[in-house]
């Protein structure tokens, strides 16, 4: 947990380290284009996954790598006022992934790209890892003041240990979607 926790503090000094190396650089006329732009965000899930903190840097004019650390979890016999009760889990997750814009700069348009999907669980007493892949596409906005819209769509696939000890690994494809807000910088 410490580990999550030392990451995600490095991906905001990253942030704030950027956003000061480019008030020292901006264009003509305070504009917010330049190399090294960075965005923050959190991911609300339109799909099953849990929510993430997102991070996104600008490496070429139309090129950038993310970042996403995920985190999920069931209280397990918290929720039998809903129904019947899923089993008691905490996933957390580490999502690299680039991203090719192809309408539009880096981070104020189309993009696709790929993402690799790490997940350790604790579910009741078992601990499982996870790994998987996805191609996405989708759109960023910027809005006034650096405020950032990110809307993804996509197709993955997931590779985890089966229940007994005895199969092999099994395979999941589903859909990624995901509603991203933050701000660009």
């Amino acid at each position: 947990m410490l580990g999550v926790v030392g990451v995600m503090a490095a991906l905001v000094m990253t942030a704030a380290a950027g956003a000061e190396a480019e008030d020292g650089r901006g264009e003509e006329g305070g504009s917010w284009r330049g190399r090294g732009r960075t965005y923050v965000g959190v991911a609300v899930p339109l799909a099953p996954g849990g929510f993430a903190l997102e991070g996104e840097r600008e490496l070429e004019e139309q090129l950038t790598a993310t970042l996403g650390l995920r985190a999920s979890f069931n209280p397990g016999q918290w929720s039998r006022v809903f129904g019947d009760p899923e089993p008691a889990y905490l996933r957390l997750g580490l999502e690299p992934g680039v991203r090719f814009y192809v309408r539009g700069p880096a981070m104020d348009g189309m993009w696709f790209g790929p993402r690799l999907e790490l997940t350790h669980a604790w579910e009741d007493s078992r601990r499982e890892w996870s790994v998987g892949g996805a191609l996405l596409t989708g759109y960023s906005v910027r809005l006034s003041q650096g405020f950032t819209v990110q809307g993804a769509l996509g197709l993955g696939a997931t590779y985890q240990p089966a229940l007994s000890s005895l199969s092999a690994w099994t395979v999941t494809v589903g859909y990624r979607a995901q509603l991203s807000l933050g701000w660009s910088f």
